[in-house]
């Protein structure tokens, strides 16, 4: 695919074994979860509510196989890099969760029990409550839609402006996930004033 500007991958992502599973938690977990380090007398998340520097960004990345090269030019935007890193490290963490969800498998883990281990996404986010876990769900719904309709794919439909290409079943699956996108802001929303009297997600993600 061709990259956007500011960030360019230097060597593709090298696979490795993933861990087994991590339990699930409920979501009166999730609090247990973000606060377990501190309990333990361990410093507290260096990054939680912060943007990384791109130059921990790419370490991070280097570590999982991605070597990137940034833009250094006094002109550059950094802004847009972190940005870009930041999904970078997104999708080689995913890359690494299908790893150790196979490995879960390959241990004997049913459907019912992968569900529960992608649950701890929302430990990560340290989500408080039903507002938290809908924000989630429609940033990744959101963006979801938002690449479908960037990305090409093989069919009849050539491109359109910034739609990509593709056929009637990419074009049913951009309508639903826009539908999807709509509808979990729409849920966000009208949970939001219910959380505010009961606490919320600390931006730890």
């Amino acid at each position: 695919m061709d990259y956007p500007r500011g960030v360019r991958p230097v060597a593709a992502p090298v696979a490795s074994p993933g861990p087994e599973g991590v339990p699930g938690k409920s979501r009166q977990g999730w609090a247990d979860v973000a606060v377990s380090g501190k309990a333990k007398g361990e410093p507290a998340g260096e990054w939680a509510g912060e943007v990384m520097p791109l130059e921990e960004l790419t370490a991070l990345l280097a570590r999982f196989g991605m070597i990137v090269g940034l833009d250094t030019s006094p002109e550059a935007d950094r802004e847009l890099q972190a940005a870009q890193l930041a999904h970078a490290l997104v999708g080689a963490v995913e890359a690494h969760a299908t790893r150790a969800e196979q490995a879960y498998r390959d241990a004997g883990a049913e459907p019912p029990d992968l569900i529960q281990a992608s649950l701890m996404a929302f430990g990560g986010v340290n989500c408080q409550n039903e507002a938290d876990e809908l924000a989630l769900i429609a940033w990744r719904a959101t963006r979801l839609a938002g690449v479908l309709g960037a990305l090409d794919f093989a069919g009849p439909v050539a491109r359109r402006g910034s739609i990509g290409s593709g056929d009637a079943l990419t074009r049913t699956m951009r309508l639903v996930a826009a539908a999807l996108s709509g509808m979990a802001t729409a849920a966000q929303v009208a949970a939001e004033p219910a959380a505010r009297t009961g606490g919320g997600c600390d931006g730890r993600a």
